[in-house]
């Protein structure tokens, strides 16, 4: 999963959090009656919501269209003050066969606006009074942001302002007042989710030092459960401690070695380990240039005219070492 979706709970979460406003009126038999306001989320330009009704439909008494609610978010700014070790590993699932992880979130303060168009002081009113009180000094929200958390994050959310806009028409005796809710969320974004096999068997060697040459001489070995704990132990020991060290041969470019990119490949003999038990280090001994390997193959870049000399440097699994150089000239 390259993201979570965040954004889009946070707004959801919004949204869920001012679904139940409601206006009162009177009917016509003096009866008082209820009406949830309905809201939406939409990145139009608020002005553009009655752009298809003219005013004499606004105040008909048509109750299917005002007063309404709309949500759009409108900045993000990374909150410096809540950020945390970038390090830290959080999430973090066991299964089986693999072992789930996050690294920590990174923080960020949404900012919404949320916007009431009603019909008239009176309604205007009705809605402000029951979004107001709420913020004493801050809503907090319960967002599942991430999928693989053992709870939902508490979020809090905080009002910052309220403004009022009146839209005035010669030709009705009413007026739309729109209402301007500011709103800032102190949320978070999460890094993609990582996944890595669980270990299932650790082993030691053991090994003894001749010389430059290191013989195995017995090897430890656990089984891992699914705790992470280590069970089952044994050791065995090697009875043919007799292992050898990588033989070099030669290093050889593709093509004749000259100023610019070269490819260098090393020939060599290794009877006891695989090509995944081996480390390889270059390094240029004299010389103008630079050569970048890790494998039996590297890239030798030269940037001037002289001899130079290229040294390769082969270690097995039981820590056996053999060295080998070679001098071009260019």
């Amino acid at each position: 999963m390259i993201h979570h979706g965040t954004i889009r709970k946070y707004t959801a979460a919004l949204l869920d959090l001012f679904n139940g406003i409601e206006i009162q009126y009177e009917d016509s038999n003096g009866t008082t009656l209820s009406r949830n306001i309905p809201i939406k989320y939409s990145s139009r330009e608020k002005a553009k919501i009655l752009d298809d009704y003219t005013s004499e439909q606004l105040f008909s008494g048509n109750t299917n269209v005002l007063p309404r609610a709309n949500l759009a978010m409108s900045t993000m700014v990374k909150a410096d003050s809540r950020i945390q070790n970038k390090n830290l590993k959080i999430a973090k699932i066991k299964t089986d066969d693999t072992f789930e992880y996050m690294y920590n979130s990174v923080p960020y303060e949404f900012t919404f606006e949320l916007t009431f168009q009603c019909r008239g002081m009176n309604e205007a009113s009705q809605i402000v009074e029951q979004i107001a009180p709420k913020f004493n000094p801050t809503v907090n929200i319960d967002v599942w942001d991430v999928s693989n958390l053992d709870e939902p994050t508490r979020v809090p959310v905080k009002l910052l302002d309220i403004g009022f806009e009146t839209e005035e028409y010669d030709d009705v005796s009413s007026n739309i007042v729109m209402i301007n809710i500011g709103l800032s969320i102190m949320g978070n974004l999460y890094p993609p989710i990582k996944s890595s096999g669980r270990i299932k068997e650790f082993k030691m060697y053991v090994n003894e030092q001749q010389g430059n040459f290191f013989n195995k001489k017995s090897i430890l070995g656990w089984d891992v459960d699914d705790n992470g704990e280590l069970t089952n132990s044994n050791m065995t020991q090697v009875t043919d401690t007799v292992t050898y060290a990588p033989s070099l041969i030669s290093i050889n470019s593709e093509n004749t070695v000259q100023v610019g990119l070269n490819n260098l490949v090393l020939i060599y003999e290794d009877k006891d380990n695989k090509l995944s038990e081996l480390t390889f280090e270059w390094d240029v001994i004299s010389g103008s240039a630079v050569v970048v390997g890790d494998l039996d193959t590297a890239e030798l870049t030269v940037s001037a005219v002289g001899d130079v000399e290229v040294q390769v440097t082969i270690t097995d699994a039981f820590g056996n070492y053999n060295s080998l150089s070679k001098t071009f000239t260019i």
